[in-house]
């Protein structure tokens, strides 16, 4: 049976690496995003839908496991203010929009996902978070990002203590480095050349989609020190 995987925000950046990465390990991919663009790939289906509209989700994830069930969400989608206010200056729209979509949206897709896969007893959900979430981390002008990937790390923390006796895993995974994202679209060209590809994450989600029931979960997966730090690497692997 071909392994199924739900991706939201996989019109670019991440989630598309993410999508193609999976594609070419040969899983079935189901992509979300309120953007139309779409892979034209053998396996791939894509979802229009905003991530924040409960009904549409549920009639997304419901389409999808009618197409083969599902082995792994991975809620990637989010916003951030493009222009980098300070708090002092942040509009409150802005603060919102990004809260709604990072928090609001990431939670529809773990509980939509939680809902499908535990009833059968395996899974896994993955959170894409970044390390400005954490207290040492704190970046000025990025107060919504910051605040809205720290309460995605607690909503992961408390999902895998609930889904324990499930099988389910629930983890995050962050990139340590700035990532060629649209995010980054007003850099300087100097700044751009250092950004790391997209599918920088490609392995590690990989990693994390095939776990087995129960194997690794309540866990925050650092992509740089995964990459840089065999021990690391070793003792999350040795998860299955």
């Amino acid at each position: 049976m071909t392994n199924h995987v739900l991706i939201t925000g996989t019109a670019g950046g991440i989630g598309l690496a993410l999508a193609e990465a999976f594609l070419s390990a040969g899983w079935q991919v189901t992509g979300i995003d309120r953007d139309q663009s779409a892979l034209d790939r053998p396996g791939y289906s894509h979802s229009f839908c905003d991530i924040t509209d409960e009904t549409a989700m549920d009639s997304a994830f419901d389409e999808a496991m009618a197409r083969a069930p599902l082995r792994a969400v991975i809620a990637n989608a989010a916003v951030t203010d493009m222009a980098h206010h300070t708090v002092l200056e942040q509009d409150y729209a802005t603060w919102r929009n990004v809260l709604d979509v990072n928090v609001n949206g990431a939670f529809v897709t773990a509980r939509a996902g939680a809902r499908r896969l535990a009833p059968v007893g395996s899974g896994n959900i993955t959170f894409i978070t970044s390390s400005l979430a954490f207290l040492n981390q704190a970046k000025a002008n990025d107060g919504p990002y910051c605040a809205s990937k720290s309460a995605v790390e607690m909503l992961m923390r408390v999902l895998a203590l609930e889904l324990t006796s499930s099988g389910v895993n629930v983890n995050t995974l962050f990139p340590s480095t700035k990532i060629a994202t649209g995010f980054f679209a007003g850099a300087s060209t100097e700044e751009q050349a250092e950004l790391d590809p997209p599918t920088i994450l490609n392995d590690t989600a990989l990693f994390l989609a095939n776990l087995t029931p129960g194997a690794l979960t309540g866990h925050s997966l650092d992509q740089q020190r995964w990459d840089s730090d065999p021990a690391y690497r070793a003792e999350l692997g040795g998860h299955r």
